[in-house]
């Protein structure tokens, strides 16, 4: 049996059972939030570093708790919600590497204007309008039970979130490279690919 079988009738903590479709959305849900937050850190001054006044709110990270699809991402996880302060720790930031609300890959700061961070916003809008009228024409965050979500549109769902990695990947390529003064090789990553006429 491989893990994707073991796991796609594996229970969850408040015993729901989920079908392999969602399982593979989850894993690539938490790779794209990975390198969202792998290009956030290459910023060359992040303003939230020494901000006296953090965005975030405990109103901002219940949304973790409040969606389903977010709950099934953070497994059990949720478990450690603080109700006072949500996923902030003071002095170190968020406690999630996944599972945190779509908003938090929104930067509201105009600290943040200054700054090159063109393909961050780019990605982080995509990333949040791919899950638009995932059921019922509400969004994946707010529907109330991710199980009546149909296996076409968690298809469609997870092709968009793949490309949307593979995306992401490649602008990260980019942000390296350019942060250790590397010039563009002409490989494969640096240029889209172009189909030839056969």
């Amino acid at each position: 049996m491989t893990r994707t079988q073991a796991s796609s009738g594996t229970p969850t903590p408040a015993g729901r059972v989920f079908g392999e479709q969602l399982y593979r959305i989850r894993e690539v849900h938490i790779e794209v939030e990975a390198i969202l937050q792998s290009l956030a850190a290459l910023q060359d001054d992040i303003p939230c570093a020494r901000c006296t006044s953090v965005c975030c709110r405990e109103a901002m990270c219940r949304e973790s708790l409040d969606s389903d699809f977010l709950r099934f991402v953070l497994g059990p996880r949720v478990e450690d919600y603080s109700v006072d302060a949500g996923w902030y720790v003071p002095g170190s930031g968020c406690r999630l590497g996944y599972g945190r609300p779509l908003v938090c890959y929104e930067y509201f700061c105009e600290k943040f204007e200054a700054q090159d961070g063109s393909r961050l916003r780019q990605l982080s809008r995509a990333f949040k309008t791919l899950y638009a009228h995932a059921f019922a024409g509400q969004h994946m965050l707010g529907v109330e039970d991710i199980g009546r979500i149909t296996a076409h549109k968690l298809n469609l769902i997870h092709d968009r979130l793949e490309k949307l990695r593979d995306d992401a990947n490649a602008a990260l390529r980019r942000s390296l490279r350019e942060r250790l003064g590397l010039q563009s090789t002409g490989g494969p990553a640096d240029h889209p690919q172009v189909s030839r006429p056969g």
